[in-house]
């Protein structure tokens, strides 16, 4: 079976993306990942006094190059910060398959404990979580540190531009090579919001820490009489989305016993369920580490945390078969920048594993993904149970 291939400066390396397909049409790196390991290895940034923070690296291409000639230096290993479960499953895969040491990983509700003297920062379609990161870490840098964002160039937009200008002061690019580039703040520019930031957690201890934690915001729902948290870069963090309103007006009769909450977000689907059946058990999995932190928050403070478990998951994959019998889900239909269906495929596959023979999988899509026949695939009862102009509420059964 042919492996994909990653040939950069700092060598050639097994990069496959996560979940692993035989059949994957799609690269686990990019030319920008390409173009930040040359410079690297250009400039002579990797030394035996190096400590490397890499940001939101999907599959651990870069990482899995850095901790390559790290470890040929003198043994230590960079530091790999991500809200991804499935970043850290990538990580783990290819830096076996390199026959790799494991690079330290942080979750994203999590910050990493600098001093830092070298980043990667691979920046997240959410620019809310863009800022959060970069508040959260510039504290934790030397002073002569170097910020390198490799990004393709039909990512790097104006807004983009501002936002780091307006967090790190004055940033420079690269010349584009292959449609990707480099942008610089540190040593090559300065980052102004690091000596502000430095000097006010200096002045203020208390401030430093509150820099550590992760930015969030509140809001209630009245009409189900909830209040809810969600930390940066979790899906849909000033008001309810309107996917799940759909759901939520739809909701299942029941009663149910044992209860999955598919790609849970904030949770707000497990803690209606949990309210709704209280003698039930519900667990909620996402693969953003953020919104599994959001969701056990949220059940607390909506008083159902007794019946909730939340966890950082690929999909079912970790869940016992015919184990419930009520599966409810909002699949994405995106993997950050990459549209597809192939995580709701996934979802639909492995629910129809995880249910009962009399349980339910209800599922919530855009009427354009055209769920109601793909969900055929793995039930034999398929029906629309309600919508509305945008989207449609689907009840599955085997």
């Amino acid at each position: 079976m042919t492996q994909p291939l990653m040939i950069s400066a700092l060598g050639e390396l097994v990069v496959a993306r996560v979940p692993y397909s035989a059949n994957e049409t799609l690269q686990a790196f990019d030319q920008a990942d390409v173009l930040a390991l040359e410079y690297l290895q250009a400039e002579a940034l990797l030394n035996t006094q190096s400590r490397v923070l890499m940001v939101n690296e999907p599959f651990g291409a870069i990482t899995c190059g850095v901790t390559k000639a790290m470890v040929a230096l003198d043994g230590s290993l960079p530091t790999l910060w991500s809200d991804s479960h499935n970043a850290h499953l990538g990580l783990q895969h290819n830096a076996y398959a390199n026959q790799l040491p494991l690079a330290h990983f942080v979750p994203a509700q999590k910050t990493p404990q600098g001093p830092f003297d070298l980043v990667l920062f691979r920046l997240p379609k959410s620019h809310a979580l863009l800022r959060d990161q970069l508040q959260r870490i510039l504290p934790q840098l030397t002073p002569s540190a170097l910020i390198i964002m490799p990004i393709m160039v039909k990512h790097m937009d104006k807004a983009v531009y501002q936002l780091l200008e307006s967090l790190l002061g004055t940033v420079t690019t690269s010349l584009a090579r292959k449609k990707a580039r480099l942008v610089f703040a540190g040593n090559h520019g300065g980052i102004n919001a690091t000596s502000n930031a430095g000097s006010n957690a200096r002045e203020n201890k208390a401030a430093l820490k509150q820099t550590l934690k992760p930015a969030e915001t509140s809001w209630e729902l009245p009409s189900y009489g909830l209040f809810l948290h969600h930390f940066s870069g979790v899906f849909s963090r000033n008001k309810l989305d309107p996917g799940a309103q759909v759901l939520l007006h739809l909701f299942p009769k029941g009663p149910f016993q044992r209860i999955i909450d598919l790609g849970c977000g904030n949770g707000i689907q497990a803690i209606v369920a949990a309210k709704k059946w209280p003698q039930c058990e519900v667990i909620g999995i996402d693969e953003s580490y953020m919104a599994v932190a959001s969701a056990t928050i949220n059940a607390t403070a909506n008083g159902v945390a007794a019946q909730c478990e939340f966890m950082a998951g690929d999909c079912l994959t970790e869940i016992p078969s015919q184990s419930a019998d009520l599966i409810l889900c909002n699949p994405p239909f995106h993997q950050e920048r990459v549209m597809g269906d192939q995580i709701a495929m996934r979802m639909f596959a492995q629910a129809a594993q995880v249910l009962t023979a009399s349980g339910e999988f209800w599922v919530v899509g855009n009427r354009h993904l055209g769920y109601h026949a793909k969900l055929k695939r793995w039930f034999s009862r398929v029906e629309q149970v309600g919508g509305h102009p945008k989207f449609v509420v689907l009840k599955a059964q085997l």
